[in-house]
């Protein structure tokens, strides 16, 4: 199970961060709360985006086909494509089916 708690010694604000904390402040509230979704939204984006990369290069340092691939974890050659291209959210649990697959492993670490 993966949990989130507050950190005890929060970290410095960046230079970025202390420009922009007073004017966020002043925000309404419902403008604090669309601008959190949307950083929620672009770190998902990321995400996605790192293991299609993870994926894709270590698939292609194997030798191992979309198709293989799929085969192994149980999933669609299409289902692998989407995930390379970062067009697919897949569960934690085929995420790590295909990790598994391929050698790699995930980490989850505070930043």
């Amino acid at each position: 199970m993966i949990t989130f708690m507050e950190a005890q010694n929060k970290p410095e604000l960046s230079e970025h961060d202390a420009l922009w904390a007073p004017i966020i402040a002043a925000w309404p509230k419902e403008v604090k709360e669309y601008h959190q979704q949307w950083q929620v939204a672009i770190a998902l984006r990321d995400e996605r985006y790192r293991l299609g990369e993870a994926v894709k290069t270590r698939r292609l340092e194997l030798g191992i086909s979309q198709r293989k691939l799929a085969k192994v974890v149980g999933i669609s050659q299409r289902e692998v494509c989407h995930i390379e291209q970062a067009k697919s959210n897949p569960t934690l649990a085929t995420q790590v089916k295909i990790l598994s697959a391929l050698g790699l492993k995930m980490e989850i670490s505070t930043v």
